[in-house]
């Protein structure tokens, strides 16, 4: 009784929209990957392929916003991490993560090519051959590069952590602005003028800001510091013209260029980055005005704790719809891309709550 009168204190004292965003971050993650085979392989000009750009475009903010959530713990000077524990714990557990889940992953498809395509034995001994070099090589599957991004966030979180223990908030502010700029925006910029012409370059750039530790201190930033109420509104409609303006940029680049085009889509551009910063905010401000139950805190800190696994699993529903003709556009789009994506999302949380009951994997692998 004691055990579980400790939890509820646990749970009552716990600040709620870190789980809240990593929920939602998953949940946006598994839109993304559902509604992409739509974006990727329906032609431009279809219907299908408008709504599947659609719910691409409200759901690229998904990575940044996990990472983010990552920053503002890691990073927080009050919370010591050591050498020897980030690296015996969080490392070497990512790093199994990624052989475990890259052998299910690759062993997978070997199957497939062997009892399904039924293929000769020269044949599976290559693709065997093939499948497991990426486990060396990398990525060991398409979506764990995530797992290799976090492991080099992870060595730096030593250097990064100086910078957040003695920064001034114009400290933070002038970082912000120079990888909107030269991080951002310039590189946004130049891969627009190649679709113009690919003569058309500008040689110049800070390519050291093109990475996801802005992102990992802005998390940290954006937990500690109160922005003003018009600096947020702000944040607010730049965002959603941000969405607006990237659905339309996206139609008229690939309706131009006749394939989809992912302009707008990568994690560093403006848009991702207002809209990323604009989730955060909206959930960190509105979570404490909601009253939640005991129960209801207990579901989102259990669905919070297992997002790091939910995201591991999920593509493995991804491929089993495909492979059974449950496509996004099996029946309309703007009905079965949500749909796809709360069933894949149950489906993974079932499939690493039944995992989380084997003591290896539960400790090492998710």
């Amino acid at each position: 009784m004691s055990n579980g009168n400790n939890q509820n204190i646990q749970l009552s004292n716990r600040i709620l929209y870190p789980d809240i965003l990593r929920i939602v971050a998953i949940f946006a993650v598994i839109t993304l990957h559902i509604s992409a085979v739509g974006f990727v392989y329906c032609s431009v000009l279809s219907y299908d392929w408008l709504i599947s750009n659609l719910y691409e475009c409200l759901v690229r903010w998904g990575v940044p916003v996990f990472v983010m959530v990552s920053g503002m713990f890691f990073l927080n000077p009050q919370k010591e991490i050591t050498l020897s524990k980030l690296y015996r714990k969080n490392i070497f557990r990512i790093v199994l993560a990624i052989i475990f889940w890259g052998i299910l992953y690759r062993s997978l498809y070997v199957l497939k090519v062997a009892f399904v395509d039924k293929a000769d034995v020269n044949t599976i001994l290559m693709t065997m051959l093939k499948e497991y070099s990426h486990l060396l090589f990398g990525p060991a599957w398409y979506h764990l590069w995530f797992l290799y991004m976090i492991i080099g966030l992870y060595m730096l979180v030593p250097l990064l952590r100086i910078f957040t223990q003695s920064a001034k908030e114009e400290h933070y502010r002038y970082l912000f602005i120079i990888f909107i700029l030269f991080g951002s925006i310039l590189p946004l910029l130049n891969e627009t003028l190649s679709l113009i012409d690919s003569r058309l370059n500008i040689n110049f750039g800070i390519k050291e800001l093109l990475g996801f530790s802005v992102y990992f201190i802005l998390g940290y930033y954006l937990s500690k510091y109160e922005l003003s109420r018009k600096t947020k509104l702000w944040i607010y409609i730049l965002a959603i013209i941000s969405i607006l303006f990237q659905i339309i940029g996206t139609s008229v680049v690939s309706w131009k260029l006749n394939v989809a085009h992912q302009l707008l889509y990568k994690n560093y551009t403006p848009n991702v980055a207002i809209q990323a910063t604009a989730v955060f905010l909206i959930i960190k401000d509105m979570t404490p005005k909601i009253h939640f139950s005991e129960r209801t805190k207990s579901i989102i800190f259990t669905l919070s704790r297992y997002s790091f696994g939910i995201y591991l699993v999920h593509d493995l529903f991804n491929q089993i719809f495909s492979k059974i003709g449950f496509t996004p556009t099996y029946f309309n789009p703007i009905l079965t891309i949500p749909l796809r994506a709360i069933i894949t999302f149950l489906l993974s949380f079932l499939i690493i709550w039944v995992l989380d009951k084997i003591p290896f994997i539960r400790k090492y692998c998710m």
